[in-house]
């Protein structure tokens, strides 16, 4: 030991203690069948997702079903028939479990079909299963007298989608007649809190940056939006869309340092770094908070075992598992998220465990065996959505382009995390009672 530099003993210390710095690679192998967990799919299935109607009364610039891209449907005319909505709402029920399963109703446009809501709504009460969530993934716009009142009756989630200030807004999510329609979400909220006060606490935005939306211009509007609603601590999620790319639309899994610079992620990232460091990380904007906490917060809760002889790449998800999506015509797949790809079976006859077994298979198979030669292996994001090809829509390896994103976005969390660190031992402290949703 005698000459070694203090560096390379804390290296040998971190390398026996936990697991860091080995030179031996993990071997990949694939993740269990389908077949072999086909008792798991009996009580674990915790987020069930229905497209009900495939109609949508805007036309955002950034999404992938205006923009008809090939690997996803294009806005159409079907909605989900009342059977496949039973068969749907049975097959979760019977087979829903965690602490807090929801049904989270998606489109197009889910208020479109108010009778489909009240089905599903039926359905939950009818099971006596109270802890089960209905959230209405919607765009806000529909929000009348009448829709009001079906949100208040059914004790409904909202997931409202809205870009910040009208300038913003307006600018990617027009009506299907090219008409603004930030005003009419604003109104929506008002009458809905009008009418049901309580709805306050079953509210959350989405909010989708584009180029040329300013995030620190977002962030004061949602921090205004939520003072005049009541809501002091409004929840706002975040996710850009690069529409360099105009087949890609939005990112599931965004980088966090995908912005550019002038659109004011530099002065969103400044001021979170000052308000963490100065113990003022509660007077942040929603939007700001949201978007630079969430990789912390992974990050903080992450798995610090040492690495094992077997490595299985993939992550959390398991196809149709915990999470499940119902297209409208009844087609069980893996998240709302893989376009028309990844059929798992139908809501009649179940699961088909042969695709599930195949999807699985392709999985590892698209991933080259890269894995095993990557740092970020076990903080890596990527899904089945990174095996479509977004200009041509086959299925096929997943591309070098996606595996770089997730190290360049791992990469800006760790300077992040740093840069925090050297700020004082407090910096972190708002994360020590976060937990990972």
């Amino acid at each position: 030991m005698a000459g070694d530099s203090a560096a390379e003993q804390e290296i040998r210390e971190a390398r026996d203690a936990l697991g860091l710095f080995r030179t031996q690679r993990p071997r990949l192998a694939p993740k269990r069948q389908g077949r072999e967990r086909r008792d798991e799919y009996l009580d674990r299935l915790s987020q069930l997702t229905l497209t009900l109607d495939e109609r949508c009364n805007l036309r955002c610039a950034y999404c992938p079903h205006t923009l008809a891209a090939s690997w996803t449907r294009p806005h159409g005319d079907r909605q989900m028939s009342s059977d496949t909505v039973r068969a749907a709402v049975g097959l979760f029920l019977d087979r829903a479990g965690g602490e807090m399963p929801s049904i989270s109703l998606y489109g197009g446009e889910p208020l479109l079909a108010p009778g489909l809501i009240r089905l599903v709504a039926q359905m939950v009460r009818d099971s006596r299963r109270p802890r089960v969530r209905i959230v209405l993934d919607t765009n806000g716009t529909l929000l009348d007298d009448t829709m009001v009142e079906l949100v208040a009756e059914l004790g409904l989630h909202l997931q409202v989608s809205l870009d910040g200030p009208e300038a913003i807004h307006d600018r990617w999510r027009p009506t299907a007649g090219g008409r603004p329609t930030h005003a009419a979400v604003l109104a929506g909220m008002r009458r809905l809190l009008d009418r049901d006060p309580a709805v306050a606490g079953r509210l959350r935005f989405q909010a989708t940056l584009a180029p040329g939306s300013d995030m620190m211009e977002a962030d004061s509007f949602f921090g205004e939006l939520g003072r005049e609603l009541g809501i002091p601590d409004l929840p706002v999620g975040a996710s850009y869309a690069d529409l360099e790319g105009a087949d890609d639309a939005v990112l599931p899994s965004t980088p966090l340092g995908t912005p550019p610079a002038e659109d004011g992620w530099a002065r969103a990232r400044a001021a979170y770094v000052e308000a963490c460091a100065t113990g003022r990380h509660a007077d942040l904007g929603p939007l700001v908070r949201s978007w630079f906490d969430g990789p912390l917060i992974r990050f903080y809760h992450r798995d610090t075992r040492p690495l094992g002889e077997f490595f299985r790449p993939g992550g959390a998800c398991a196809p149709g598992l915990r999470r499940l999506h119902v297209g409208s015509d009844g087609t069980l797949q893996p998240c709302e998220r893989v376009g028309t790809a990844f059929g798992l079976g139908d809501v009649r006859r179940g699961f088909d465990f042969d695709a599930i077994d195949r999807l699985e298979r392709d999985w590892f198979d698209a991933l080259g065996g890269r894995c095993a030669d990557c740092w970020a292996l076990r903080h890596c994001g990527l899904c089945f959505s990174a095996m479509i090809d977004r200009k041509t829509g086959r299925v096929g390896a997943v591309p070098q382009v996606a595996c770089e994103s997730v190290r360049e976005g791992f990469e800006e969390m760790l300077r992040l995390w740093v840069e925090l660190l050297a700020r004082g031992p407090h910096a972190l402290d708002h994360l020590k009672d976060s937990s990972v949703s």
